[in-house]
């Protein structure tokens, strides 16, 4: 490595540790604001500071980036001199302090104060837990009447933190009852993925802790680099024999256990807390990180998510064992995962033990909300969202026409140029009755009225919580036409049937990505298509038909190609189609016959049961059944199972509006336009 490269390697370095330097002094004067406790005085702070543990973790990442700042700056002086090496340290700490401000990093440390302030005001942190985590949805607890004489009957039957939450409710009632499972309380995808330890470890490598992190996030940038200054400073205290910062760690680790099963008292007499106080050296903080691991893999974890666990304490159990026969004196040590102490191997071992609690906690939750919280929101939200939209809007159902058109301008203009779609093929009249009207509103008023509009267009207040859907369908929609007509190209220049094939994930995920430059955008769906039409004619290709197969992508990518005209014309018809689909009445009601015949016991667990237990029909099964017809008579068997996924959100969204407004609004405002 030259020189130049060595102080870009330092520079960035440093400025990431005055990111946390300057971030971490600024959350501790905040601290010192909030809670009237001077930071000084230890014991004072030990004593009356509500946010003590907040209070620690950024004191050990102001001392530990202190003191990298300190070092690094003795290795400028050796490197360059020390007036170069003075300004080295400015420039970093220029470009820190404006990264900061891009990012808002101290506005965001801020807020998290002001979280957990609130949250110990409302009392004991493991209550708070279990309130959010559980709402209990018997009718015994139905929430109690308050001073708001508006509020109804139905938002009192939803727990209070649940019946704040708008999109919330409104995410379930747009989900069908078989993706319960998939449903989170904030929004993410519930079944999060699993993280070995060497991933995990791999974080704490000097080489990997920045360059592994997506730079367009600097946000996450600053909170890891945070974690990990915490983590090292932990260390360097072990290091010294200070082991009051570990045991703080160990303890935070048996409080969130004990809160994942707070009732089950001969758990909790394992996890004592005694023995973290007499810790006094490297083998008993491993011993007693392994017996709590070990409650955690087989008691706590779902069996999928404990074998990295186990994983883990192999790897702790083998390193404590060559210590405590003392095969260190003979042999050098090697520390496990790469670490250079193995102090700080053992602080990222708790680390990794104390995300996976977390993570045990996260799914528990999620788990409730899918199994008792969602099925409960499906039949109770309908009436919610009616009672909330006449509150924001004004009482829909009783007033005159006109005043509706003015009480819903952009429902109504919505409305108005649905009807202006209208073509002979559409069979509605004044005598038409409700279904065929919202039929009309679902085909042409949804699809080809919002989806696929090309005028510019205020959404209807109905969909004020339905944005993100909406365009998430419309990338969708343009995705699977755009891989659909290069892939026809493509089968033309190889002579291939490439449209009998499921989809190729690479194309499909390049178009998905979010791309700045057009020019990025086309280079990278070239080589995908390159690469995939390459194995699929086994063979190379030849330079001819690269070129005819680049010129091709680049028209379609710019819109300049014949076949998007006709695509388009299909695209909409599908998602008519998908938008106008109702299931058998069999299928919601009675049982009717199974798509698939199985035979034999069922093993393991799964939607059946959900539905089963929730009385929850879902139609999601017959849906995907059909829609996977339609999308193979249209000529998307290349993405048809991208589309039935967008088909079935599209479906969802406007079945609900219909479900929720067909009689008083949009039947009025569709027979006053006729």
């Amino acid at each position: 490595m030259d020189l130049e490269q060595l102080l870009a390697g330092l520079s960035k370095q440093l400025q990431q540790s005055w990111v946390i330097y300057i971030t971490s002094s600024e959350a501790l004067q905040y601290l010192t604001d909030v809670t009237g406790v001077d930071d000084t005085s230890e014991s004072n702070a030990v004593q009356d500071d509500p946010l003590m543990q907040l209070r620690l973790r950024h004191k050990a990442s102001q001392s530990g980036s202190r003191s990298h700042i300190k070092r690094i700056r003795r290795s400028l002086d050796k490197l360059i001199g020390s007036d170069e090496g003075r300004e080295v340290v400015k420039e970093a700490k220029a470009v820190a302090k404006n990264e900061i401000a891009e990012t808002k990093a101290v506005e965001v440390l801020k807020q998290e104060v002001d979280e957990m302030n609130d949250r110990f005001a409302r009392g004991n942190d493991a209550d708070y837990i279990e309130s959010i985590m559980a709402p209990d949805l018997s009718s015994n607890d139905v929430a109690q009447d308050t001073s708001d004489d508006d509020k109804d009957a139905t938002s009192d039957a939803l727990p209070e933190n649940i019946a704040s939450n708008r999109n919330l409710i409104h995410q379930v009632l747009v989900t069908d009852p078989a993706d319960f499972d998939k449903l989170s309380w904030d929004g993410v995808n519930s079944h999060l993925p699993e993280i070995s330890p060497d991933q995990f470890m791999s974080t704490f490598l000097p080489e990997t802790n920045s360059d592994d992190i997506s730079p367009d996030d600097l946000p996450m940038r600053v909170a890891m680099n945070m974690k990990l200054a915490y983590f090292n400073g932990v260390a360097q205290e072990m290091s010294t024999g200070n082991y009051v910062p570990v045991q703080g760690l160990l303890k935070e680790l048996h409080d969130k256990m004990r809160t994942l099963l707070p009732n089950r008292q001969d758990l909790h007499s394992h996890i004592n807390d005694d023995d973290i106080g007499y810790s006094s050296c490297l083998s008993d903080i491993i011993r007693v990180l392994n017996r709590s691991g070990y409650l955690l893999a087989n008691y706590l974890e779902a069996p999928s998510r404990a074998e990295s666990t186990r994983e883990l304490l192999g790897c702790l159990e083998a390193f404590n064992s060559r210590n405590r026969d003392g095969d260190g004196d003979n042999v050098p040590l090697t520390i496990p995962y790469e670490f250079e102490t193995e102090h700080l191997f053992a602080v990222a071992s708790i680390a990794f033990i104390l995300q996976k609690v977390e993570l045990c906690q996260m799914d528990i939750s999620n788990y409730k909300f899918a199994h008792q919280l969602a099925p409960f929101i499906h039949q109770v939200g309908h009436e919610y969202e009616r009672s909330h939209f006449r509150k924001t809007h004004g009482d829909y159902g009783t007033v005159p026409i006109r005043e509706l058109q003015q009480m819903l301008p952009s429902t109504h203009a919505w409305v108005r140029n649905t009807v202006g779609l209208f073509e002979s093929t559409d069979s509605i009249t004044m005598q038409s009755n409700l279904e065929q009207k919202m039929d009309f509103i679902k085909g042409r008023g949804f699809v080809d009225g919002i989806l696929f509009t090309k005028q510019e267009l205020v959404l209807p207040e109905l969909f004020a919580l339905d944005i993100e859907g909406i365009n998430s369908i419309r990338n969708e929609a343009r995705c699977c036409v755009i891989a659909t007509a290069i892939s026809l190209h493509a089968r033309n220049i190889i002579g291939s049937s490439i449209l009998k094939t499921e989809g190729n994930n690479e194309l499909t995920s390049v178009l998905r990505k979010k791309h700045f430059k057009r020019d990025d955008l086309e280079a990278e769906v070239i080589a995908a298509l390159t690469s995939f039409t390459t194995a699929l004619a086994e063979r190379s290709l030849s330079e001819e038909e690269c070129n005819t197969l680049k010129n091709h992508a680049l028209a379609v990518l710019r819109g300049n190609d014949p076949v998007l005209k006709l695509l388009d014309n299909r695209i909409r018809s599908y998602f008519r189609y998908a938008c106008r689909w109702t299931p058998d009445t069999k299928s919601t009601g009675e049982r009717s016959a199974p798509i698939e015949m199985k035979t034999g016991r069922k093993i393991v667990k799964g939607d059946d049961d959900l539905l089963a237990r929730s009385g929850v029909a879902s139609s999601k099964a017959e849906f995907s059944l059909a829609a996977h017809k339609e999308a193979k008579r249209l000529g998307f068997t290349f993405v048809s199972s991208d589309l039935i996924a967008a088909g079935n959100k599209a479906r969802l969204i406007i079945s609900l509006a219909c479900s929720n407004y067909d009689k008083d609004i949009l039947g009025r405002l569709l027979m006053a336009e006729k």
